[in-house]
């Protein structure tokens, strides 16, 4: 079943996938209301896991995400896929960012943005106009200043991310720590702010 899934990704001209999630539940699921249809692609739903390899995240959109890189016409475009996910490591709310006591980013360790990134034509280089996805990760300190750790698109590493159809797939670096029992994942919309608990194999 694996297999005959990588191979539709493949023929599809997608990303390979870069964990078997089955049935394992959502950490974060969106309510309809704050997942409301728009130019931007917009998160449903964030599921996390814990392997050999470390730690792996699966951010579902309200779209394919290939689809949120181009305009109808094809042209890549800037803007119409972003994301911010927190990361509260250790699950304690006095560590980490002192954001305001009833914020649920309080306590966060670490800040992850997904947005999409046009890119020229270069034709020295035989390469066409493309979006990519872009990942980078931010260390936090305790009042809310970020420290770059890690920055990465699907073109430069394949291995940790990955686009499957609506699901965008991050494998963490080790720079942001291994998940204690208790601790948490906050997604930041426009519209709303959720956790959900990453619970530690």
């Amino acid at each position: 079943m694996i297999a005959w899934a990588f191979l539709l990704a493949l023929a599809a001209g997608e990303g390979r996938p870069l964990f078997y999630w089955g049935a394992r539940p959502a950490v974060i699921t969106v309510p309809e209301t704050a997942a409301a249809a728009g130019e931007a692609a917009r998160v449903v739903e964030v599921h996390a896991a814990s392997d050999d390899h470390g730690q792996v995240l699966r951010l579902t959109f309200d779209r394919p995400v290939r689809d949120a890189l181009r305009l109808p016409d094809g042209t890549p475009v800037s803007g119409r896929l972003r994301a911010v996910l927190y990361g509260d490591v250790d699950g304690q709310r006095d560590t980490g960012w002192q954001a305001g006591a009833a914020d649920l980013r309080r306590g966060a360790d670490w800040r992850l943005e997904v947005a999409a990134l046009a890119v020229g034509a270069d034709p020295e280089e035989k390469l066409e106009a493309q979006a990519l996805v872009n990942v980078s990760l931010a260390a936090l300190t305790r009042d809310g200043r970020r420290r770059s750790l890690w920055q990465a698109d699907q073109a430069s590493a394949p291995e940790l991310i990955s686009v499957v159809g609506e699901w965008l797939e991050i494998r963490l670096p080790a720079s942001a720590g291994a998940p204690a029992r208790g601790a948490r994942l906050i997604l930041a919309t426009d519209e709303a702010t959720l956790d959900g608990r990453w619970t530690a194999p």
